[in-house]
C-alpha cells in the first residue's frame, strides 16, 4: 500500500496512454527518495557481487581526484603480478570500498600503515575507515591477475604461424577490477601511470606515451630472465574501462600526420599484409575532421592503434591506444566494397569515441547509448562530409535501420536508456537499440533542431563536461539551449519510451494524409513527435519534397498527389519510423525498382526496398511478390550494398517464409539468377562474390546443389 502511494505520487501508472514526462519524473523522484533515505541513515552499501549503482553513487559522494600508479610484470604465461598505489581525496565517512576480482591480493598498506587483516572477498576490498583520513589518501596493494586466451582481463594470443605470443587488455565494461584493485565505475575517472615489465624483445603500447625503457635481469625463483621495464606517462583523467595496454613482439610503422606521430602495431606474421598508409591516413583524417567539427582538438596526449588478433569487437576506443579487430582490418582475400566501407566506418566510430566516450563519459552504463550511438552517428556524418561519393547516408540506413526496426518492433525491445542496477549486467545492454536505434534517433534530433544548433549544442556539452561525466539529459539540455527550445518531452518519447512509430501515407482529393501508430503495444498509446520529409513522385522526373511535422496520430498535408504516384513520408531517412507503402506506392515501386536506374537516388532506392520488406513482415505484401521483384532487379543492380540487402532478404524469404510448394516453385528462378550473376565475368568481384554466397545459402534444389558440387570439383 505504501509503495503504491509512492508510485502514484511520483506520477507512475501501470497502463494507459504513454506519458513520458510523469513517468520520467517518477523515476527521478523514486531515485531521489531512495538516495535521501540512504543518506539520512548514513548507510554504507553492503558488499555484494559486481558494482551496484548504490555502491557507485555512495562512492561518488566520497571519492574524487583518483590516481593509479600501476606496475605489472607479464612474464608468466598465465599470471600477471602487480602492485598498485591508489591515491584519492576522501570526504565523508565510512570505509574505502574498492573492487577486485583477481585471484590473489596481499601487502595492503593504507597511508604507510600495513593492514595484514584486510582481504578481498572475491568482489571488493574494504579498507577500514580507521586507516583513512580526510583529504588525500594512498592505498597500496600487491595482486595477481589472470592471463588467458579468453575470459580474462589480459588476453593471450598465440600466433599459429610463428609461435609468437601477444597480450592485450580487455576491460570494458567492468573488468578493470579483474586486473587490479580500483574504483571500477565510469564516473570516478583517474589519471593512470603504468609501468610494464616484459620480455626484453617485446614492445608495448598503452594509454600514455612511452617515456622510459630499462633493460635488466629479473631474478625470479632462483633464475635470471632478461626483461625490459617500460614506463608510460601519466594519462589525463579516464574511466577504468578505458585503461589499456598491449605487449608482445609487435611490428610497428610510424607516420607523422598534421604534426602528430601515429604508430600502428601489428603482429609480425601479418605486417606485410597491412595497408599501413591507408589505415594511418584514415585515423589521421578522422582526428582532423572531428577536431574541427567539435571545435576542440584531439583531447589526449598521443594517438596509436593496434590490430589485435582474435579481438572480440570491431574496435575499442582506449584513448592513446585504440584496438581494432585484426581480421576486419587485414583482408585475407580481395575485399568487397562493403568490407572497405565497414572498415572505414569502424575507424571513424572509434576516433569519434575519443570525444564522445573518452573526453566526456556517461555517468553510468544505463547511458551506454550516449557514447555508442553518438560515435556511430558522427562516423556517418564524417564519411558523408569527407567522401560524398561514398553515399554514407545510404550505408547508414542499410546498416542501422533494419536492425533497429527488427528489435524495436518486437515485444522484447527496451528504451534507449536502459536502467542498470549493477555493472555485472552491463554487457546485456549492448545490442541493436544502443548501436542502431540510438544513432538513428540522433539523426532525427539534428533534423528537428537544425545542423547549426545541433553542432553548437554538442560543442557546449563537450566543453561543460570535459574529462568528466554526463547523462543524456545533459546532452539534450545543451542542444536544446543552442536551439532555443526545451527538449525534455522529446527526450521522454525517444529515450525513455520503448518501440517506434509506424507511418502510413494515403492520398485523396484533399491531399496526403499521414497516419502514425505504435509498432507494438509495449509502447503504449499516443503519437511520437516526428519531423520528416514527404516525397510525392510520379512516373516522370518531377517530384515534390516538403518537410512535415507529425505531432498527432494523423497529419494532413495539402499537396496534390496523382493516384498512381509514389507517396513516401520519410524521404532522406530523417525520421526514426517504419514506413509502410500504400497500394499505389507499392505499384510505383514495382514498376521502377525492377530497373534500378529509374530510382537514381541510392538512399531512396534502399528505403523503398526496406519499406517493401517491412510490408512483407507485416503480412501485407506476399513474399512471392518480393522474390519476383528482387529476381528482376538483381541482375541490373550495380550497388553492392543494396544488392547485399536484397540478397539477404530474398534468400530469407525463399528458405524460411515459404511453404514447401511455394518454395519449390520460387527457388529455381532465384537460384538461376544468383548463378547467372555469380558467373558473369563482366561484373565487379564484390557483386559476384555476394551472389555466390547467397547461392550457397539458398540452394536447395537438386540441380542447384549439383551445380555447386561441380564448382567445388572444378576448384579442386
Amino acid at each position: 500500500m505504501i509503495l503504491a502511494r509512492v508510485l502514484r505520487g511520483c506520477g507512475l501508472r501501470a497502463a494507459g496512454q504513454w506519458n513520458p514526462q510523469p513517468a520520467a519524473r517518477g523515476v527521478r523522484r523514486i531515485g531521489a527518495l531512495l538516495a535521501l533515505l540512504a543518506s539520512s541513515l548514513g548507510a554504507q552499501p553492503a558488499s555484494s557481487p559486481g558494482v551496484s549503482e548504490e555502491l557507485a553513487r555512495w562512492r561518488a559522494t566520497r571519492v574524487r581526484d583518483v590516481r593509479y600508479e600501476l606496475s605489472l610484470a607479464v612474464l608468466e604465461r598465465d599470471t600477471a603480478r602487480g602492485k598498485v598505489v591508489v591515491r584519492f581525496v576522501r570526504s565523508g565517512d565510512g570505509d574505502a570500498v574498492l573492487d577486485f576480482r583477481g585471484p590473489a591480493l596481499s601487502g595492503v598498506v593504507a597511508n604507510g600503515r600495513s593492514l595484514p587483516d584486510v582481504r578481498g572477498d572475491g568482489a571488493h576490498v574494504r579498507v577500514p575507515a580507521a586507516a583513512l583520513k580526510a583529504g588525500e589518501n594512498a592505498l597500496a596493494f600487491d595482486f595477481k591477475a589472470a592471463i588467458a586466451p579468453a575470459g580474462a582481463s589480459v588476453i593471450r594470443y598465440k600466433d599459429a604461424t610463428d609461435g609468437a605470443e601477444y597480450l592485450y587488455t580487455l576491460l570494458v565494461p567492468s573488468d578493470a577490477n579483474a586486473l587490479f584493485p580500483c574504483f571500477d565505475q565510469p564516473d570516478l575517472k583517474a589519471r593512470v601511470k603504468l609501468s610494464l615489465t616484459v620480455p626484453r624483445d617485446w614492445r608495448a603500447v598503452a594509454n600514455g606515451a612511452l617515456v622510459d625503457s630499462t633493460d635488466m635481469v629479473w631474478d625470479h625463483e632462483g633464475g635470471g630472465t632478461e626483461v625490459r621495464i617500460l614506463g608510460f606517462a601519466e594519462t589525463r583523467p579516464i574511466s577504468t574501462y578505458l585503461i589499456a595496454f598491449a605487449a608482445g613482439p609487435w611490428k610497428t610503422i610510424t607516420r607523422t600526420v598534421d604534426g602528430r606521430a601515429i604508430t600502428l602495431y601489428a603482429r609480425a606474421s601479418r605486417m606485410a599484409e597491412v595497408e599501413a598508409d591507408s589505415l594511418i591516413d584514415a585515423n589521421a583524417r578522422a582526428l582532423r575532421w572531428l577536431g574541427d567539427w567539435f571545435g576542440r582538438p584531439y583531447p589526449f596526449d598521443k594517438y596509436d592503434f593496434v590490430l589485435a588478433p582474435a579481438f572480440p569487437f570491431g574496435g575499442m576506443e582506449h584513448p592513446g591506444a585504440v584496438f581494432y579487430n585484426e581480421e576486419s582490418f587485414v583482408f585475407r582475400e580481395r575485399p568487397t566494397q562493403p568490407q572497405r566501407v565497414g572498415r572505414t566506418a569502424t575507424v571513424y566510430h572509434e576516433v569519434a569515441h575519443q570525444w564522445f566516450g573518452d573526453l566526456v563519459t556517461m555517468r553510468w552504463f544505463d547511458d551506454l547509448w550516449l557514447k555508442e550511438g553518438f560515435a556511430t552517428y558522427m562516423a556517418a556524418r564524417m564519411q558523408a562530409a569527407l567522401d560524398p561519393a561514398s553515399e554514407a547516408w545510404k550505408t547508414f540506413y542499410l546498416r542501422n535501420k533494419p536492425a533497429a526496426y527488427a528489435v524495436d518492433a518486437s515485444l522484447g525491445t527496451t528504451p534507449v536508456w536502459q536502467q542498470l542496477a549493477n555493472l555485472d549486467q552491463a554487457k546485456s545492454n549492448y545490442g541493436a537499440i544502443v548501436y542502431n536505434k540510438a544513432p538513428s534517433v540522433l539523426k532525427q534530433l539534428e533534423y528537428v533542431v537544425g545542423e547549426r544548433a545541433f553542432r553548437d549544442g554538442v560543442r557546449t556539452f563537450l566543453a561543460r563536461h570535459a574529462y568528466a561525466n554526463a547523462t543524456w539529459r545533459d546532452l539534450l539540455a545543451a542542444v536544446g539551449g543552442a536551439a532555443g527550445r526545451d527538449l525534455t518531452a522529446w527526450g521522454g518519447q525517444y529515450i525513455l519510451r520503448p518501440g517506434l512509430p509506424v507511418l502510413e501515407a494515403t492520398r485523396d482529393a484533399r491531399g496526403v494524409r499521414i497516419a502514425q501508430r505504435p509498432a507494438q503495444r509495449l509502447s503504449g498509446a499516443g503519437a511520437w513527435p516526428v519531423r520528416a520529409e514527404l516525397l510525392v513522385r510520379g512516373d516522370g522526373a518531377s517530384q515534390l519534397r516538403r518537410p512535415v511535422t507529425l505531432a498527432g496520430p494523423t497529419t494532413r498535408v495539402a499537396v496534390a498527389a496523382d493516384p498512381a504516384a509514389l507517396v513516401f513520408p520519410n524521404a532522406g531517412d530523417h525520421a526514426y519510423a517504419l514506413t509502410l507503402l500504400d497500394s499505389a506506392s507499392v505499384a510505383w515501386a514495382e514498376r521502377h525498382l525492377a530497373t534500378p536506374g529509374d530510382v537514381g537516388d541510392p538512399l531512396l532506392r534502399a528505403q523503398l526496398w526496406g519499406a517493401l520488406w517491412d510490408l512483407a513482415r507485416e503480412a501485407r505484401y506476399a513474399p512471392t511478390r518480393f522474390l519476383a521483384l528482387a529476381g528482376r532487379a538483381l541482375p541490373e543492380e550495380r550497388d553492392e550494398q543494396i544488392a547485399g540487402f536484397l540478397l539477404a532478404r530474398a534468400t530469407r524469404a525463399a528458405t524460411r517464409w515459404l511453404g514447401p510448394a511455394q518454395r519449390d516453385s520460387a527457388l529455381p528462378a532465384l537460384e538461376a539468377t544468383l548463378a547467372r550473376v555469380a558467373d558473369d565475368p563482366a561484373r565487379p568481384y564484390g557483386l559476384r562474390k555476394a551472389h555466390l554466397d547467397a547461392l550457397v545459402a539458398a540452394a536447395l534444389s537438386p540441380a542447384a546443389l549439383a551445380a555447386l558440387d561441380a564448382r567445388l570439383d572444378a576448384d579442386a
